[in-house]
């Protein structure tokens, strides 16, 4: 008996997923409900597991491109029944087995005899040694994640009219109030990130366009404030989302970006995690990154970066002063969001983080 494993459906990502790797080998024995490949989308991975019990033959290999419902493998009560399977579907290419056909091997195979004698393949020998390399190029398939991330961007960039605009903001008394945050409760640390998560949220309720999306010629005001925030990874970066954050307090939000955060590096978000955002979130970090111009992560209208945060060199009730300063980055798009609308949003949100008996009122 033949059992295909199928791409299941992960959230809401149809097409653009990716084969990451193969946890057991071709040929292997497996249980049935045993995870067998680890697949991918822009947002998340997930593990398919053997819808039967029996011997595994692989049909696609790491970094092929697939959709909802296509064939991962076979599972087959026989090797024997898996070389009766190859036979009977020797005109369907469309899946790859995990053993290249007759003719692939020898054309692999002279190919691979031409470039020993020459360096080059598929080149006629002419008995020179092969030419000495500096430095062996190396390249990749542009795939999986990073595959979804750039579709997404310049989508992005294509579709919406984005334009960025900047204010630069003393965040002297927020840094202060936040060191004595983490002197009440060592335990918990609390981030920039989780600062301003709490704090945009807040703004987002004043300013609902900002918070909106538009689809389908409609401006939807979203009545919730999802906030985004991104994570960089070794391959890319995912953005889960802090739902209801203008309801949480920043302890819960604290937490709750820790947790998603922890998830995002060991690999273990669910679709759900990075679903359902209405704004997005992101900081350069430990990096030197003055300030930026962020991409839009569509549906939505507007991302807000965040600078490098750190002393510098500022005019402070009438003196030079050393204050912790950053650059609010505010790209919004403009089909949706004027320029004046984009500014106020950002002037409010530097006033809050500026006075500390107003963002104290709603940090506390």
């Amino acid at each position: 008996m033949i059992t295909a494993a199928y791409v299941p459906k992960i959230g809401m990502a149809e097409d653009d997923i990716s084969v990451t790797e193969w946890l057991r080998s071709n040929g292997d024995e497996v249980k049935q409900g045993e995870p067998i490949v680890v697949i991918e989308t822009a947002k998340a991975s997930s593990e398919v597991e053997a819808p039967a019990s029996g011997f595994l033959f692989h049909l696609r290999q790491p970094a092929d491109m697939l959709k909802v419902g296509d064939v991962l493998g076979v599972i087959v009560d026989s090797p024997e029944e898996f070389e009766e399977f190859k036979v009977d579907n020797e005109g369907t290419r469309g899946a790859r087995t995990g053993t290249p056909t007759a003719e692939e091997d020898d054309a692999a195979g002279a190919g691979r005899t031409r470039a020993s004698l020459t360096g080059k393949p598929g080149a006629q020998s002419t008995g020179a040694p092969p030419p000495q390399r500096a430095a062996e190029d190396r390249r990749e398939p542009l795939a999986g994640m990073r595959l979804a991330i750039a579709r997404n961007m310049l989508a992005s960039l294509q579709t919406a009219a984005q334009m960025t605009v900047f204010a630069e903001a003393d965040l002297t008394e927020l840094d202060r109030f936040r060191k004595e945050l983490l002197l009440d409760n060592s335990a918990q640390k609390i981030t920039y990130v989780d600062l301003f998560c709490k704090l945009t949220a807040t703004v987002l309720k004043e300013f609902p366009v900002v918070n909106s999306s538009l689809i389908d010629n409609e401006i939807v005001y979203w009545g919730h404030c999802n906030v985004g925030f991104a994570v960089a990874l070794e391959h890319g970066l995912v953005v889960p989302v802090v739902k209801d954050a203008d309801r949480k307090s920043l302890s819960v939000i604290s937490r709750e970006i820790s947790k998603l955060s922890r998830k995002a590096r060991e690999n273990r978000l669910d679709v759900g995690d990075c679903e359902g955002g209405t704004f997005t979130l992101t900081s350069g970090g430990r990096n030197e990154v003055e300030f930026m111009t962020p991409i839009i992560n569509p549906p939505q209208c507007a991302i807000l970066g965040l600078g490098k945060i750190g002393p510098k060199p500022a005019i402070h009730r009438g003196e030079l002063a050393i204050r912790t300063m950053t650059h609010l980055c505010l790209t919004h798009d403009h089909r949706v969001v004027d320029g004046v609308m984009a500014g106020e949003f950002v002037g409010r949100l530097k006033e809050l983080a500026q006075s500390r008996e107003q963002f104290e009122r709603i940090l506390r």
